[in-house]
């Protein structure tokens, strides 16, 4: 068991899957968690948040698996309680996460989840696991994504950019695939305009999100929600018998955490029509307000930490392993498109995780975002960019 727990510290790992067995339907439900491992168990914090399907289905039955870069590994799962602010197992949390990421997302929480590894069942494919991963991410989060979104003033600012933009390259009357739609703040947007999307997404429980959405705003008409991954959109849909598009867009998500996207662009020349329009919202490599925010903190290695790819986790805001991408390196990666346009976002704008940077009244400053980040270089400069390009011969 020692030898288990060693592999579980190396390269600062900092997330896990676990799968529990749902109390109701009988199910695997997976989430992807942050732990620690310690005296030959795994210690896994819930969130502080909100109630956690997973760790009532802990308490129904306690067997679990790990999925982990090193593994498949089999344990029985234990709800305890911390005893006060000074226990161990809190302190080692805290030094591995350190004090912000704790405060934002555990304070307050008085149990944790004990977990002792039984065996290990296997070796995984880090493929399958990178996939299971991100799945895991998006679902754990489904239900309250819209809060993310709309509670944060940059990103829902960002979707309100992103829309405006495709508002101007779509039509009505067209049908557009839509790669990461998540629960459809941006799809629901355009099919009240009577553009036709076909929705897909890694998460099946962000689906089940936005055809709920869909039913009530009346919408399910102009809304086909499938359930893909970003580099297997075509041979899904082309089984479903979705062949060409007028257009495809992709904002702010699957882009930047698709390990196959070159596959993808391929993909795309065949799917959309000559002529058609294709709408990228990417996570820039290069962001200026990062770069010096993160430099006037003295914290080097944050400021540069896009600049490798892939950025690992802990070295971005995200959840999940991401690669960062120029507009150059699209639009050499998406040949057989033309640029239209490079829209920078976000550019004097603090970015979504520095929004108490962000002023009370900040108009103006959003304005100035969008009259610069139209402008060279500023559009390669910002948190983000969207890219307009057209398909041609």
């Amino acid at each position: 068991m020692a030898l288990f727990i060693t592999l579980f510290n190396v390269d600062g790992a900092q997330y896990l899957r676990l799968e529990t067995i749902g109390r109701k339907s009988g199910k695997t439900h997976q989430v992807v968690v942050r732990y620690i491992a310690l005296d030959n168990k795994v210690i896994v914090f819930p969130h502080n948040d909100k109630k956690q399907d997973w760790v009532a289905n802990v308490l129904f039955n306690p067997n679990v698996k790990l999925y982990t870069n090193f593994g498949i590994f089999l344990g029985i799962a234990k709800l305890k309680r911390i005893q006060g602010v000074n226990h161990p197992i809190l302190s080692i949390f805290t030094r591995k996460y350190g004090i912000d990421e704790i405060k934002k997302r555990y304070w307050g929480q008085t149990k944790y989840v004990e977990i002792t590894i039984q065996n290990k069942l296997g070796n995984s494919n880090p493929e399958e696991l990178y996939y299971g991963d991100l799945e895991a991410a998006f679902d754990t989060v489904a239900e309250h994504y819209d809060e993310h979104i709309f509670g944060n003033p940059v990103n829902s600012w960002l979707r309100a950019v992103s829309v405006g933009l495709m508002k101007q390259v779509f039509k009505s009357g067209d049908t557009v695939l839509e790669i990461g739609c998540g629960t459809g703040t941006e799809t629901l947007s355009l099919a009240s305009s009577g553009i036709k999307v076909v929705a897909t997404d890694i998460s099946r429980k962000m689906l089940d999100v936005l055809k709920r959405k869909a039913e009530l705003m009346g919408l399910s008409d102009m809304v086909v929600p499938v359930h893909a991954r970003a580099s297997e959109v075509k041979e899904v849909l082309s089984g479903l018998g979705y062949e060409k598009f007028d257009g495809a867009y992709s904002n702010y998500g699957a882009i930047n955490t698709e390990p196959k996207l070159p596959k993808l662009a391929k993909d795309l020349r065949t799917m959309i029509k000559t002529g058609g329009a294709l709408v990228l919202g990417v996570w820039n490599r290069y962001c200026a307000t990062e770069i010096l925010g993160y430099t006037l903190r003295f914290k080097p290695r944050m400021a540069v930490a896009r600049f490798k790819n892939p950025v690992p986790i802990g070295k971005s805001r995200f959840c999940v392993t991401t690669y960062s991408y120029t507009p150059s390196e699209i639009s050499k990666m998406f040949c057989g498109f033309e640029i239209e346009r490079v829209l920078g976002v976000v550019v004097v704008v603090p970015p979504s995780n520095l929004t108490k940077y962000l002023p009370k009244r900040h108009e103006f400053l959003k304005k100035l975002d969008l009259t610069l980040g139209r402008a060279f270089p500023f559009n390669r400069l910002g948190d983000h960019f969207l890219i307009v390009m057209r398909k041609v011969r």
